[in-house]
Parts: C-alpha cells; structure tokens; sequence
C-alpha cells in the first residue's frame, strides 16, 4: 500500500512539474524582427502574396502592401527547415490559427504533401534590419 501510495504522489508531481515549450522569441528566428501590432487569428488568403519558412516551426506570410506576419507553428514542426516550400486549404476565404500547412515535397519531379503542422497566431512583424533583410535583385 505504501508504494502504491508514494507511485501515486510521484505521479502528481510529475504532472505538475513545468512542461518544456518551444521558444517563441519572435527576435531568436533569423531574420531579426520586431514586432510591430497584435496577433491575429487569421488572414485572409486571397492578400497572401509570398510565404518564407525561416526553419523549424516558423513562416513569415507576406500580405498586400508588403506587410509581414510571422507564425510560430503551435507545436512547432521540426520537418521545415529554411526555405521549404509549404502548401495549405483555405476554407471560407481565410487562413486560420489551428489549420493545417504541409511541408511540399519534390519527388521524381512531382510534388507531394509531407508533415503536417498546425498553424499558431499571426504576429505582425517588421525586419529590424531592412536593407539586408531585403529581397535580392538578379544581378547584384
């Protein structure tokens, strides 16, 4: 009975010991960004105009007019890797925490859906540094 009992309380204090979450410094992802408004639930998909994954579990959405949203993928999602190329569904016109994005594998020439990861919240987000942080131009 006595160890039933002492099994018991190390089971309590096991599920009250903290639980190891991924970082969500929007600084600690490269490019540097800070943010600039609050979270948003959802975008609307047709003012999606790029997506970049920066690595694992985190996509910075471009939207019309060149602002930047940053998502940090809820349980992270350590398939995507820097510059992997995702694919989504979009229901009802909008792209929500909670969805679903694919890591978009290229195989043989065909593309299939890989992982799927769960999206977090869309923090609006400006590079801190503009210049570097910029898209490439051919020939530069």
């Amino acid at each position: 009975m006595k160890k039933a009992a002492a099994f018991a309380s190390a089971i309590v204090l096991v599920s009250c010991a903290p639980v190891d979450e991924p970082s969500k410094s929007v600084a600690a992802v490269e490019p540097a960004v800070k943010v600039i408004g609050e979270a948003k639930g959802c975008l609307s998909a047709g003012s999606i105009q790029n997506t970049q994954v920066r690595g694992d579990g985190v996509i910075d959405f471009t939207v019309t007019g060149g602002k930047v949203y940053r998502n940090y993928l809820a349980n992270g999602c350590p398939v995507l890797r820097n510059g992997d190329a995702i694919t989504y569904e979009v229901k009802g016109g909008t792209l929500c925490s909670g969805e679903i994005v694919y890591e978009l594998d290229n195989y043989s020439g065909g593309f299939d859906r890989g992982p799927a990861c769960g999206l977090g919240d869309f923090v609006p987000v400006e590079y801190a540094n503009k210049v570097s942080d910029a898209p490439m131009i051919m020939g530069e």
